[in-house]
């Protein structure tokens, strides 16, 4: 009985986050939606090089010896 009740419970929970989800009940224009994807595509972020790969040399050299 226990059981049942939580199961329910279980499901009454996710057929409310569903019901709930923004993403599903958001109602954009094409229009809409096509300048929010170019501005997303327009940020710009900063990459920067960390400091233990910059300090590498640009070119290394291996060596290979045969052992036998």
């Amino acid at each position: 009985m226990v059981a049942r009740k939580a199961a329910a419970a279980f499901v009454v929970v996710v057929v409310a986050l569903w019901a709930c989800d923004s993403r599903r009940s958001e109602v954009v224009s094409v229009p809409a939606m096509k300048e929010r994807q170019s501005m997303e595509a327009a940020r710009s972020y900063a990459i920067t090089m960390p400091a233990i790969d910059a300090a590498a040399p640009a070119r290394t050299e291996t060596a290979t010896f045969a052992l036998g």
